[in-house]
C-alpha cells in the first residue's frame, strides 16, 4: 500500500470500519431485519397474494414472501483480517459481488435496508479515509459503491447516460452546492391549488425560495400549462422527472402514479435542501423558517410531519405488514416513540411537507429506499397495497436503512371553525391538518384554501368555495367527518383563536387565490391558449 506512516488513529478508523462492516454483513446474511424466504404475515383474505384456498392452521389467509430468489449462503462472506485498506477493499469486493448477483425482490424492504446499512459503512470509509488510500484504491472503492447502488436502484441512471458507471456521483454533482428550494408535483388536475400555493409563498409571504414544479411529461402537464405556471411568479421552473431518471422501473406517467412521483422529484431536484410540498399546502410562516430555525431538522437533515391520530385498530393488515418489516430490526428512538406504530393508529405521516438535506449522505440513502418503495413493482404489490400512497414510505425508508430522521413534536391539529354544543367539549371543524413550529405557533396546513370544492371556479374572496378560518386546535381527539357532515373535527380543551399574523396571511392568501381564479381562468386550458395572459 502506498501509505506514509499512518497514525494509530487512522489504523483505529480502518479497524472500526472493518468491524462494523463485518457485523452488518453478519446481520444481513443471517436474516436480521429481513423477512426470510417463505415467512408469512397474517392478513385478511382480500390482501392475500395466495389463492383463496391457501389457509393457515387458524383458517386465515396469509401473505407469503416469495422464496424464489437465490438462497442466502449458510455462512457470511467474512472480511479478511484487519491488516489495512486492502483487506477492507477485499471484503467490500466480495460483498459487492453477492449484492449484484442476488437481486433484491419487491417484498424485501428490510433486506434492502440491511444492504444500505452496509453501503453506509463503505461511504463512511470513502469520506473518512481518502488520505489513507492511493488513487487506485479510491477508484476501486468508488466502483464497488456505484455497482452496488446500480444493482439496488437501477432508476438512478440518467436516460441519456445508460452506460454511466457512476450514476450516484453524477446525480449528486447536479445538486447546486448550498442551494435550497421548494419542489411541488404538478399536473393539470391540481393546477388551481398549485397556483394558490405559489401565490401564498411568493405574494403573501414574500419568500424568494426558488420553486420547481415536477411533472411526468406532456400528458400530465402540457407545455402550455408549464408556460402558464412559470409565468405566474418569479423563479418558478419545471422539471420532467422521466427525463432525469430511468423511467422504465418507475412508470410515472400513469394517472394513478402521482403519489409515486414525489420522492423521485425530491431525488432529481437540483436543490441540495429540498422542501417537498403538496399543491394544497398553505404556509402561515415563510418556509425558510424550517431550514433556518427548526432544531429537529438541523439535527438529522430529515424532517417529517405527523398525520392526525385516528382509526385506532382499523388497519390491522397495515400494522402486520409494518411489524413484519421491523421483525429483528433494531427500532430507532423515532419508532419507539411513535403512537401510530405502537398504539395501532391509521397513518403516521402527513406527507404534504417533507424536508430533506441531500448534502448528507445518510439522507440520500434513506431517500433512495423511499424511492425504491415507490417504484412500479414495489408500490403495486406492497407499498400502496398496505399504505396510502407514498406517505408512510418516507419514515419506513429511513427507519429500515438505519438513517436518523426527525418528527415534529405533535400529531396533526385542525384549523377551521369553532362549534359549541351544550354539555360537550368545544370542537374545531375543518378539512385541514395543522402543524406548529417548535414555539407552538401555526406553521403550515394541508388541505388548501378551498372549503367547497364543488364550486369549480372561485369568483373572488369570500365566495368561490373560500371561508376564513377562525380557530385551531392541537392535541385533541380527532374524528374524520365527525359530527359535522363533510368536515373533520377535533375536540378538547385547547381551542385557540387564529392570531393577528395568521389572520393576515389567511385573508391575503384567500384574496390572491380569488384573483388568480378569476383572472387566469385556470380551469380551461383552451382559454389560456387563446388569451396567453397572466396580468
Amino acid at each position: 500500500m502506498s501509505l506514509l506512516a499512518p497514525s494509530r488513529s487512522h489504523h483505529l478508523i480502518v479497524l472500526m470500519l472493518w468491524l462494523s462492516t463485518l457485523f452488518l454483513i453478519w446481520q444481513h446474511y443471517h436474516g436480521l431485519g429481513q423477512l426470510s424466504p417463505g415467512q408469512t404475515v397474517k392478513a385478511k383474505p382480500k390482501l392475500s397474494t395466495q389463492p383463496e384456498d391457501a389457509q393457515d392452521t387458524e383458517g386465515r389467509s396469509s401473505i407469503t414472501w416469495p422464496a424464489d430468489h437465490p438462497k442466502t449462503p449458510q455462512h457470511p462472506i467474512a472480511p479478511a483480517a484487519p491488516n489495512g485498506i486492502e483487506a477492507l477493499l477485499s471484503s467490500i469486493a466480495k460483498t459487492t459481488e453477492y449484492f449484484v448477483n442476488v437481486v433484491i425482490q419487491p417484498s424485501e424492504s428490510s433486506q434492502l435496508g440491511g444492504r444500505l446499512q452496509i453501503l453506509s459503512t463503505w461511504l463512511s470509509a470513502r469520506e473518512t479515509l481518502p488520505s489513507l488510500m492511493s488513487s487506485s484504491q479510491t477508484t476501486t472503492l468508488d466502483n464497488h459503491i456505484e455497482r452496488t447502488i446500480i444493482s439496488l436502484f437501477p432508476f438512478i441512471r440518467h436516460p441519456k447516460q445508460p452506460k454511466n458507471a457512476q450514476p450516484f456521483a453524477t446525480l449528486r454533482h447536479t445538486f447546486q452546492k448550498g442551494s435550497s428550494g421548494i419542489v411541488i408535483v404538478g399536473d393539470k388536475s391540481n393546477l388551481r391549488y398549485l397556483c394558490h400555493t405559489i401565490q401564498n409563498i411568493r405574494t403573501v409571504l414574500n419568500s424568494s425560495l426558488p420553486i420547481q414544479i415536477a411533472h411526468a411529461g406532456d400528458k400530465a402537464f402540457s407545455p402550455s400549462l408549464r408556460r402558464f405556471i412559470t409565468n405566474s411568479a418569479p423563479d418558478v421552473t419545471t422539471i420532467n422527472i422521466p427525463t432525469l431518471l430511468d423511467p422504465k422501473p418507475l412508470d410515472l406517467e400513469r394517472k394513478d402514479a402521482a403519489p409515486a412521483l414525489r420522492p423521485f422529484a425530491a431525488l432529481a431536484s437540483s436543490f441540495e435542501q429540498v422542501i417537498l410540498i403538496d399543491p394544497k399546502t398553505i404556509f402561515l410562516q415563510p418556509p425558510t423558517s424550517i431550514l433556518e430555525n427548526h432544531s429537529a431538522y438541523k439535527a438529522t437533515g430529515a424532517l417529517f410531519f405527523h398525520d392526525h391520530l385516528y382509526g385506532k385498530g382499523d388497519f390491522k393488515e397495515r400494522h402486520e405488514f409494518w411489524q413484519g418489516l421491523m421483525e429483528n430490526h433494531p427500532h430507532s428512538q423515532a419508532l419507539r416513540s411513535s403512537r401510530v406504530y405502537n398504539e395501532g393508529y391509521a397513518e403516521e405521516t402527513d406527507g404534504s411537507v417533507i424536508v430533506l438535506d441531500k448534502s448528507r449522505t445518510s439522507v440520500m440513502l434513506g431517500l433512495l429506499h423511499t424511492c425504491w418503495q415507490n417504484s412500479k413493482r414495489v408500490r403495486k404489490d406492497f407499498t400502496y397495497k398496505f399504505g396510502d400512497g407514498d406517505r408512510d414510505s418516507w419514515w419506513l425508508g429511513f427507519e429500515l436503512a438505519g438513517v436518523p430522521y426527525s418528527w415534529e413534536s405533535r400529531y396533526g391539529g385542525t384549523l377551521g371553525w369553532l362549534r359549541k354544543q351544550e354539555g360537550k367539549k368545544d370542537r374545531v371543524c375543518g378539512n385541514t391538518n395543522l402543524h406548529l413550529d417548535e414555539n407552538g405557533k401555526p406553521l403550515w396546513f394541508s388541505g388548501g384554501l378551498v372549503v367547497d370544492e364543488k364550486n369549480a371556479v372561485g369568483r373572488g374572496a369570500g365566495t368561490g368555495g373560500y371561508e376564513m378560518p377562525t380557530h385551531w386546535m392541537v392535541d385533541g381527539v380527532f374524528q374524520k367527518k365527525g359530527q359535522e357532515k363533510g368536515r373533520d373535527c377535533m375536540w378538547g380543551d385547547g381551542v385557540r383563536g387564529v392570531g393577528k399574523e395568521e389572520t393576515r396571511v389567511l385573508q391575503e392568501s384567500i384574496e390572491v387565490a380569488g384573483r388568480v381564479d378569476e383572472k387566469s381562468r385556470l380551469f380551461d386550458e383552451k382559454i389560456y391558449r387563446k388569451t396567453k395572459e397572466w396580468s
